[in-house]
């Protein structure tokens, strides 16, 4: 649930950069539009453009519609219904109870490996010891 929720906030955050994309193409298509040469508007026809101008809104509307649409296949994902903040507030308290018990089960496994370090450091000593102790090897014949 929690991988889920995780996932739900991701695509929000990825709707929101599309839409900030957005934004900024209409805003620079404008600018753009604004600042470029050869627009030729008439008292009869004030939008009159070039057929270079026109290429070029017909370029960014492409994208910008593209990028519409990917935004609303993104919305029309996530979930119909949002966690309310008790359950949220529940979801918390269960990841916090499965904390503590990773905590202990960790601090079982660190006695334990600690106990097995102490037992082969014991038993390295004992076979060190037994080999110092042991008669020379007679040599071969």
């Amino acid at each position: 649930k929690a991988i889920m929720e995780s996932e739900t906030f991701d695509a929000i955050t990825q709707i929101q950069e599309y839409i900030w994309e957005i934004s900024k193409m209409y805003e620079t298509t404008i600018k753009e539009l604004l600042e470029s040469k050869g627009h030729a508007p008439t008292k009869e026809d004030p939008y009159q453009m070039t057929e270079e101008q026109m290429k070029f809104i017909q370029a960014r509307a492409h994208t910008i519609f593209q990028k519409t649409k990917e935004a609303d296949l993104m919305m029309g994902s996530l979930p119909k219904h949002f966690a309310s903040e008790e359950e949220q507030l529940k979801t918390i308290r269960e990841l916090e109870k499965e904390n503590a018990n990773a905590g202990e089960e960790l601090k079982k496994a660190i006695e334990l490996a600690g106990e097995w370090k102490q037992k082969v450091s014991v038993r390295i000593q004992q076979v060190a010891g037994e080999a110092l102790n042991a008669p020379a090897p007679t040599p071969p014949e």
